[in-house]
């Protein structure tokens, strides 16, 4: 199975269709076989080393970050780094960085993105490194994601990920908005690590 990545330019332009691993690819028979299987589409985002997907049926829009200076808030959640206005509408920012435990790399700031989702009837900002574009994997590749990849209060409240599918060589994590922003559940105490598959051999 194989997805593509559409990368984008520090100005926001597309610079055209490429797998994950940067190069452009053609259609194989094997996709050209699936073509009708069920696709899910996913927004394919970084946070730290962590390739991440968001089910782009739930973003409203994706802005540049730093136009847009985050206001702290007293009181509010933990997991709230504070407040932005965007077009007059007050919305709750979300660092993921912080989520996720991943290192924040101050070099990369000017590129960070927010992505703007809608989640039960609430508008928050999701704030990552870097936007990939669109993901699309078929939803029967999609596996439920691994028990210990729960946040450090444990599974009570849910986990941060839905599922794990694969894109090229690298895995995605698909994330689950609504425990993502519920303030009961905890921080992760670190980012999934990257993971390589190993590559699965073809029946005869």
């Amino acid at each position: 199975m194989s997805g593509r990545v559409r990368e984008r330019t520090a100005d926001g332009r597309s610079s055209g269709s490429k797998s994950a691993h940067g190069t452009r690819s053609h259609l194989d028979p094997e996709e050209v076989r699936g073509s009708d299987e069920e696709q899910l589409k996913l927004a394919g985002f970084r946070v730290g080393a962590g390739l991440y997907g968001i089910d782009i049926m739930r973003i409203k829009e994706v802005i540049q970050a730093r136009p847009y200076p985050v206001r702290p808030v007293p009181h509010a959640p933990a997991i709230v780094e504070g407040v932005i206005q965007l077009r007059g509408v007050v919305i709750p920012v979300i660092d993921l960085r912080k989520r996720f435990g991943s290192p924040i790399d101050p070099e990369i700031d000017r590129f960070n993105k927010l992505i703007i989702v809608s989640v039960r009837g609430r508008i928050v900002g999701l704030k990552v490194d870097r936007i990939l574009g669109e993901l699309r994997v078929p939803v029967s590749a999609v596996r439920p994601a691994p028990s210990m990849l729960r946040p450090r209060s444990g599974g009570t409240h849910g986990e941060f990920f839905t599922g794990v599918c694969r894109v090229d060589d690298e895995m995605v994590f698909v994330v689950n908005l609504d425990t993502l922003i519920d303030p009961m559940v905890g921080s992760m105490t670190s980012a999934p690590a990257p993971v390589r598959p190993e590559p699965v051999e073809e029946e005869a």
